[in-house]
């Protein structure tokens, strides 16, 4: 920093001293202490004109020098009620003052300074022979003075004194005489508080203060009056205390299952609001998560995939909430198919038009030429076999042992219904029908999960079964030429 207006009072005689201090200073090692108004006291090197807060080390310290043409800014004031600042802008209620310089124009509020009076601790007044036996001793309180940074403006309204407030803890008096009193308070004055309009670092030379003039706030803070039921019995006098916001413990979150918000309740540290107003206040309130009652809600399971046999099931499964925090239950597992279908094996054999007429059913076993003419049944006659079971099959032959005396034709029919034109295209030959067996069985590639055809399930008529199924058109023109047939 320059300093290149200053005049400095150096001896300058051509003493031997004085040819050293002129040898040191040529080399920059003289450092001259200057004290400066309302400043503390600066160290200037004449050589190079830098100054600062303290000299280096080693350096050579003169005596002090004064600045000359220096200026300590004027303070005016303005006329009572002249305010510096209009109602719509003004931020507080404070007396505000303005630096006016030749730099850029800084400002500052004046501050309130405040004396705090004489509490006193009262207590009701007893009978003369109460008096006589006992004497009261009470504890001194706690008291403190809690005084706003800026008071807040209200309706645009002019200058007001600053409002502080002093806070006491409720006194501990007790009588000697073996029993307490409990109605004894302590009592206080409001403070009484004056504005200091200071001054600030604010560009120099060339300056000067306008301030508002501050409303006369001087009086004597005193409690009040003492009234005829009590009396005096100690004083304390308060201290200057800081308020502050005193948060406690968040509350549980409003759910359990998802996003809710929590609050919290936060009072001034001495149990007055407005002692803490201009403080930011903490949040009484914030959002928050908790899942640990969210459940999984899991659907109906489905039917078995396979009509019989091994199969799979699914189910729909879905979080009753933001998030579920357990596991999540299967959506598949294995089934078995029982339709009943899958142990059924019956064959019904039809004499006579197809599918009416004469019918036996035959269940699984071996029936020779014997056999099934016992039941009933006319070999020569069989015009339309049934096949009932999923995994079912009958085997007919032209003789009736099985062709095993005789070679003859046999013919596999599986789960269908099968007409005179079936019969044929399946192998069996000219309604000639000596013996035949009904037994399980499931071929290799036949479907286990019961995905068969609509057309060859309903055994449509002149269909091959599981193994050739039929279409309904090309099973109702089968049964048309074979009508026909008959007719020519």
């Amino acid at each position: 920093m320059k300093l290149s207006c200053a005049a400095l009072l150096i001896t300058s005689a051509d003493s031997f001293r004085g040819k050293i201090l002129r040898r040191r200073a040529e080399q920059g090692s003289i450092w001259v202490p200057i004290a400066l108004p309302a400043r503390s006291v600066e160290y200037l090197n004449p050589v190079t004109g830098e100054t600062r807060g303290a000299p280096p080390s080693g350096a050579l310290v003169t005596a002090a020098a004064r600045v000359q043409g220096y200026q300590e800014p004027a303070v005016t004031y303005g006329a009572p009620g002249e305010q510096l600042v209009s109602n719509a802008t003004r931020k507080s209620c404070v007396p505000h003052c303005m630096w006016n310089c030749d730099k850029p124009i800084c400002e500052q509020n004046c501050k309130p300074v405040c004396r705090a009076g004489t509490c006193e601790t009262r207590c009701p007044k007893m009978n003369q022979t109460d008096l006589e036996k006992c004497h009261v001793q009470c504890q001194e309180p706690q008291c403190n003075m809690f005084c706003p940074k800026n008071t807040l403006c209200k309706d645009n309204s002019t200058l007001a004194c600053p409002k502080c407030t002093t806070r006491c803890e409720e006194p501990q008096c007790n009588f000697v005489c073996n029993h307490d009193v409990d109605v004894c308070k302590t009592v206080c004055p409001e403070p009484v508080c004056t504005f200091e309009c200071g001054k600030t670092e604010c560009p120099h030379p060339k300056c000067s203060m306008a301030c508002e003039t501050p409303p006369d706030c001087s009086s004597n803070p005193t409690p009040p009056p003492v009234t005829t039921d009590e009396f005096v019995v100690g004083s304390a006098t308060a201290g200057v205390g800081q308020a502050h916001w005193l948060p406690e413990a968040w509350a549980p979150c409003s759910t359990t299952c998802g996003t809710g918000i929590q609050t919290r309740p936060v009072h001034c540290s001495t149990k007055h609001d407005e002692d803490c107003g201009e403080q930011p206040k903490p949040a009484t309130s914030q959002t928050c998560a908790d899942y640990q009652s969210c459940q999984w809600t899991p659907g109906a399971w489905t039917n078995c995939s396979a009509r019989c046999g091994p199969g799979e099931q699914t189910r729909a499964v879905a979080c009753a909430g933001d998030k579920c925090l357990a596991a999540r239950p299967a959506t598949t597992q294995p089934c078995v198919g029982t339709h009943p279908e899958c142990t059924q094996c019956t064959a019904v054999a039809f004499g006579g038009p197809n599918f009416d007429g004469w019918s036996l059913e035959f269940k699984e076993g071996e029936y020779t030429v014997s056999d099934m003419e016992a039941m009933g049944a006319r070999c020569d006659d069989i015009s339309s076999l049934k096949v009932v079971g999923l995994y079912c099959q009958t085997t007919v032959y032209e003789f009736g042992d099985f062709n095993g005396q005789h070679k003859g034709w046999e013919a596999t029919f599986g789960r269908g219904a099968y007409d005179r034109m079936g019969l044929v295209q399946g192998g069996a030959k000219d309604n000639d029908i000596s013996s035949l067996k009904v037994h399980r069985h499931a071929p290799q590639g036949v479907d286990q999960s019961g995905a068969w055809s609509q057309g060859a399930g309903a055994g449509g008529a002149g269909g091959a079964g599981d193994h050739a199924p039929r279409s309904s058109a090309a099973a109702a023109g089968a049964l048309t030429a074979l009508l026909l047939s008959q007719f020519a």
